[in-house]
């Protein structure tokens, strides 16, 4: 779309017949863009995998204006012409990343740590840290700690593990929309 300062358009909003729409952004800019209709070709299954997960993220955001508490935490990150409901529900459409799990600490004795790391668009809310044995039992999990630098989470076992190879460690990020990154690695 192209901006416009033109005083024709100052004042005006919306479609001119099939032609153009113009749109007033927060900051006062004006757009003035071709106008689309509706498509004629079919939605493939990955759009509207798509359109389900924007559907759902847009009904998250009306919920988060509708809490005090939330709607202050979004508005808190606008930038530019965004308001807090379209940070919210850019916040709800993108699941947090878990880029790496480090177990080098971990020696199946009580006290030795996990680090996790897992950021979001906005926030990570929790990581939850379970370890399993080679046959697949859990031996324990729990809730990790964000650390100082706002990446890492870390987890301290509380359960002695006399068989760490071949176990396995999976972590689960979540973000305040509940949106969930599961990662496993083996140890």
């Amino acid at each position: 779309m192209a901006k416009s300062d033109n005083l024709i358009l100052k004042d005006g909003s919306g479609s001119i017949g099939k032609i153009l729409t113009i749109t007033r952004r927060k900051s006062g800019n004006i757009q003035v863009g071709k106008h689309r209709g509706a498509s004629s070709v079919p939605s493939t299954e990955e759009q509207l995998k798509v359109q389900s997960k924007f559907k759902q993220s847009i009904i998250y955001g009306r919920a988060a204006m509708a809490d005090p508490n939330l709607k202050a935490l979004y508005a808190a990150a606008v930038k530019g012409d965004q308001s807090a409901y379209n940070v919210a529900v850019r916040d709800a459409f993108k699941a947090p990343e878990i880029t790496k799990i480090n177990t080098e600490l971990y020696d199946g004795q009580v006290g030795s740590t996990i680090t996790v790391r897992a950021v979001d668009d906005f926030k990570v809310a929790s990581v939850k840290v379970s370890i399993y044995s080679a046959g697949g039992d859990v031996i324990e999990q729990g809730d990790a700690v964000l650390e100082a630098n706002g990446l890492d989470w870390l987890y301290t076992a509380t359960v002695a593990n006399g068989a760490v190879a071949g176990g396995k460690v999976r972590a689960v990020a979540k973000d305040l929309p509940a949106n969930e990154t599961v990662m496993e690695v083996q140890l």
